[in-house]
């Protein structure tokens, strides 16, 4: 008789399951929306410093250097040192947090 009780117990963990599988890869989407926005920041600010550094557009040498996806917002110089600050908008899918990325380098 307790087998009978049993009946559809695994549709109803399976109900429950999804939504936290379904959070947990969106989390994860996330993640991986950010390190790969972090990075392409990154080298953008490193191109840009060495453009500006052989006296180049520093934005020309950032928006060239990032890929589709990423959007250049601002590209800023500083001091004496061929110093490149680079601000890009991280893709539509990441939605948790500030779009907004800001990386800098200083190129001697």
């Amino acid at each position: 008789m307790s087998r009978r009780r049993e009946r559809g117990s695994a549709s109803v963990e399976l109900v429950g399951l999804v939504p936290l599988v379904a959070l947990g890869l969106v989390l994860l989407m996330q993640l991986l929306t950010a390190v790969y926005t972090v990075q392409a920041a990154s080298q953008a600010a490193r191109d840009a410093a060495r453009a500006h550094s052989l006296e180049q557009s520093p934005h020309a040498a950032a928006q060239r250097s990032l890929p589709g996806a990423v959007r250049l917002a601002r590209v800023e110089t500083f001091g004496p040192h061929h110093g490149v600050r680079v601000t890009v908008e991280a893709p539509a899918v990441l939605v948790l947090g500030d779009r907004l990325i800001t990386r800098e380098v200083v190129m001697p």
